[in-house]
């Protein structure tokens, strides 16, 4: 029997016979198991080959814009793009994938993609509708332009080429391209506009969403399609520096579901292309898995050889990470002055951790206008290693709802209250309960019998609930200031111990984002400390972290107590000694 292209790229990937990162063996691999699938009460999805076809003929009638000429599709495009219209539900007869990701390194021809799947919406699935609005968007206008005009151009093409007969009816815009008969249109819209209302999506692509930062422009696409039974929303990129992105947590989400063999997201398509570990930079041999065009003969040594170039530029620069990044399509924490490091806190990671019947310390950062309350915990529990923790509190008054609340942070903080690793303020007006972190705390303490070595809180910021601590706890309370003197070692510990592995902690959403939001600060003495790029990313928990780690860092030590000033200030050297007069003695 005769296999479609779709299927063959699937089986040379899973057998070996084609070079690819783990991502798009998953990819495959789901395919395969779901042809297996197919007639099954628990899966309404079918293959269908002759949609697969009628997208390949069309493929070969579009013209590249620069070249003139069709481009042949890659396997691997082909995989992508017959997997998007090939897979039906049998129950409504439209698409199987109503949303999708699409990842790879930069300049592999997502926008080539992208435009053959948008011009076949718009010439062939659109054909016998009305007012269908295919959407091409990204965050801001600059970045709509590529997309859009690169499919402006093969639009143009088309309309003297195959489709001229369309030519009267087709108008291409400047910022549109309009069918005057049918009404449909594709569309150019940035999520900074973002006007996506009133419009009937039958498809959209969204440029670069790797740098979008929340979910608002990706929902107000989305809402406008559930009537639609073809509808799809496809989001395409490369990784971005920061890994704080609605794009990079439905990746994980999606890698967790198909792994698990999970019979969820069924109609959510995902296919990345990316190295396995960033190792891999210094074999070029496999770099074809996050540059799938290096397979293409004519050009495979120009490309191999731009990257080799690229690569070895930004290692001499010392900015190794911008090319994990965008060419190796890893996502990593690469903004300047990261604090802590994707990769690192990863692998760190366990499954589980028995509280009970453990010394702790506890750090506090108190809640400001904003900002979540958060408890720390660090917990030494082998030798030379520790265990950490955290519990956060959360306001929404200043937000107006907890939902502008997680909105505004990028934090679905239901969900993670439902993990358990913060609690939203019962406070009536959406203010910190401080009535609530004590008693949540006292329960906490209690509940696993710990016994608590040191509770560390900012000195400047004392609060009722440290004064209720501090009076019905025989705990020692120890103030810490908050500047680069006082934060310098247990911050720079913290770094340490996620690089050699001295810390551990479980798989916790809010603890991972507050540590790629943290960057770093220095002072005139080079010391440091923890920072925000603004005021809505979120790294109140790791403020409470470091303050417990003042303490904490000391306990497999042999020297006096951290808490003993003395022995502090005799650490001090005569220039730290004049900056804590000057820190907290002057008028």
């Amino acid at each position: 029997m005769k296999i479609d292209l779709v299927t063959k790229y699937a089986k040379d990937v899973t057998s070996g016979k084609q070079i690819a990162g783990k991502l798009i063996k998953l990819a495959c691999q789901r395919h395969l198991d779901d042809l297996n699938r197919q007639d099954q009460p628990d899966f309404p999805y079918q293959f269908e080959t002759k949609y697969v076809d009628g997208l390949l003929i069309f493929a070969s009638l579009v013209p590249d814009p620069d070249a003139k000429v069709p481009l042949p599709l890659m396997p691997w495009q082909i995989f992508i793009l017959g997997s998007l219209v090939g897979w039906r539900n049998v129950n409504t007869k439209g698409r199987r994938f109503r949303n999708g990701i699409v990842s790879m390194g930069r300049g592999q021809g997502k926008t080539y993609l992208a435009s053959v799947l948008a011009c076949y919406s718009f010439f062939v699935e659109s054909r016998n509708k009305g007012n269908q609005d295919i959407i091409l968007s990204a965050n801001t206008t600059d970045q709509t332009k590529k997309l859009f005009n690169y499919t402006k151009g093969t639009v143009e093409q088309l309309l003297v080429g195959t489709f001229a007969d369309l030519s009267k009816e087709i108008t291409p815009r400047f910022m549109d391209i309009f069918n005057n008969r049918t009404k449909n249109q594709i569309v150019r819209i940035s999520a900074e506009g973002g006007k996506f209302d009133g419009y009937h999506i039958s498809t959209a692509i969204f440029d670069e969403a790797g740098d979008q930062k929340d979910r608002e422009a990706f929902n107000k696409i989305t809402s406008g399609m559930v009537k639609n039974k073809n509808a799809l929303f496809l989001m395409i990129s490369t990784a971005y520096p920061d890994p704080n992105a609605p794009l990079r947590d439905d990746i994980e989400m999606l890698k967790n579901v198909i792994s698990n063999n999970e019979r969820k997201l069924d109609d959510y398509f995902l296919a990345v292309f990316s190295q396995d570990d960033k190792n891999e930079v210094f074999k070029p041999e496999t770099w074809v898995k996050s540059n799938p065009l290096l397979d293409l003969k004519n050009t495979n040594e120009e490309l191999m050889s731009g990257l080799l170039s690229e690569r070895d530029t930004k290692m001499s620069q010392g900015k190794l990470n911008a090319f994990l990044v965008k060419n190796m399509n890893l996502w990593l924490n690469a903004k300047q002055d990261a604090a802590f490091n994707l990769d690192e806190y990863k692998a760190t990671t366990v499954t589980d951790f028995n509280f009970s019947h453990r010394d702790v310390y506890i750090g506090f950062d108190n809640s400001m206008t904003s900002d979540d309350g958060a408890f720390g915990f660090i917990f030494p529990y082998v030798p030379k290693k520790f265990f950490i923790y955290q519990h956060s509190f959360v306001p929404w008054h200043k937000a107006g709802s907890i939902e502008a609340k997680e909105s505004q942070d990028g934090i679905n903080y239901r969900h993670m209250q439902e993990l358990g690793f913060a609690s939203i303020t019962k406070h009536k007006k959406g203010l910190i309960s401080q009535d609530q972190e004590y008693e949540w705390l006292m329960d906490f303490v209690s509940e696993h019998d710990l016994n608590v070595l040191g509770f560390l809180y900012d000195k400047f910021h004392n609060s009722a609930l440290i004064q209720s601590i501090a009076d019905n706890t025989n705990w020692p309370m120890i103030p810490v200031r908050q500047g680069a003197i006082s934060l310098n070692a247990p911050t720079k510990f913290l770094q340490d111990s996620f690089v050699d592995g001295r810390v551990t902690h479980l798989d916790d959403p809010m603890m991972e984002a507050s540590l790629m939001n943290a960057v770093i600060v220095t002072d005139g003495n080079n010391g440091i400390k923890i920072d925000k790029q603004r005021a809505t990313l979120k790294i109140d928990l790791v403020d409470a972290i470091v303050d417990g780690f003042y303490q904490g860092m000391y306990h497999f030590e042999d020297f006096a107590n951290k808490d003993d000033p003395e022995a502090e200030f005799a650490r001090m050297t005569d220039k730290q000694k004049h900056d804590f007069l000057m820190e907290d003695f002057s008028f």
